[in-house]
C-alpha cells in the first residue's frame, strides 16, 4: 500500500487557528474549521488522518514536542515547512486564507486540482465532488445528491459520506440538508449550531422554526445539467 505523506500546517487568522494538511505537491488532503484551540484542531485532523492507514503525518517542528506531550504516542514526525517545497509556505498560506474566507461566508472556489481525496470509495468521491458544486447562498438536500448518484435510496449513504468529509469548507458539506428544510447533522465541533451560522454568513435565511426557507433550496441536478 502506497503511503501518502501529509504535512499539517497552521497559522492564526484574527485570533483563530486555521489548519490543513497538504501533500508535498501542495494538494489539500484534510482541513478543519478555524478554532481558538490548537489541541482541538490537531485532534480533528488526527481523527481524519489516522482513521485510515495510508497516511504518514508530519507536524511543524516548532510544535512537535507539544503534540507528543498532548497526544502521547501518536505517530507524527517533525518537519520544517521551508524545506518541503520552495512554494510550500506561499501556497499553504494562500489555502489557509481561502479556508478562512469561506469560514467568514465569502465566495471561495477550490478547484478539483487543489484537493486530493485519498482513502475514500468511488461513491464517496462522487458525493464529495458533487457537494463542491453547491453555490454559496444556497443548499441542496441529501436526497437530491442521492438522486444524482443512482436514486433516493442512497440518501443515508450520502449523509454518511458527508459526516466524514475530510475537507470542511473546501467541500461545503454544511450546504446539504434534509428535504423538509431541517439542517440534519454536522460532524464538526459545534454541530448544527455551527452549520446554521455558516449558512447564515453565506446569506441563507431561515423560518421561525429554524428550517431553511424554500427559496434557498436548489436542485443541484438543474444547476449542473
Amino acid at each position: 500500500m502506497i503511503k501518502v505523506i501529509v504535512y499539517i500546517y497552521l497559522e492564526k487568522r484574527n485570533n483563530l487557528w486555521v489548519s490543513a494538511g497538504f501533500t508535498k505537491e501542495l494538494r489539500l488532503v484534510c482541513s478543519t474549521l478555524p478554532s481558538s484551540s490548537v489541541t482541538s484542531i490537531l485532534r480533528s485532523l488526527f481523527s481524519t488522518l489516522l482513521s485510515k492507514k495510508i497516511f504518514v503525518v508530519k507536524i511543524p517542528s516548532t510544535i512537535i514536542s507539544e503534540v507528543h506531550s498532548t497526544f502521547g504516542k501518536i505517530y507524527a514526525e517533525g518537519y520544517l515547512p521551508s524545506l518541503v517545497n520552495k512554494d510550500f509556505l506561499s501556497t499553504a498560506r494562500r489555502m489557509l486564507d481561502k479556508l478562512y474566507a469561506a469560514w467568514e461566508g465569502n465566495r471561495v472556489f477550490f478547484s478539483r486540482e487543489e484537493i486530493l481525496l485519498s482513502g475514500v470509495s468511488d461513491f464517496a468521491k462522487s458525493v464529495l465532488l458533487l457537494t463542491m458544486k453547491i453555490p454559496k447562498g444556497f443548499v441542496t438536500t441529501y436526497s437530491d445528491l442521492a438522486q444524482l448518484l443512482g436514486g433516493k435510496r442512497y440518501s443515508r449513504a450520502v449523509a454518511n459520506v458527508l459526516s466524514e468529509n475530510p475537507l470542511p469548507l473546501a467541500i461545503p458539506c454544511h450546504r446539504v440538508i434534509y428535504f423538509d428544510g431541517r439542517l440534519g447533522g454536522y460532524s464538526a465541533e459545534g454541530g448544527i449550531r455551527i452549520k446554521k451560522q455558516l449558512l447564515e454568513r453565506e446569506g441563507v435565511r431561515f423560518t421561525l422554526n429554524g428550517r431553511v426557507r424554500k427559496e434557498y433550496i436548489v436542485k443541484l441536478s438543474k444547476l449542473i445539467s
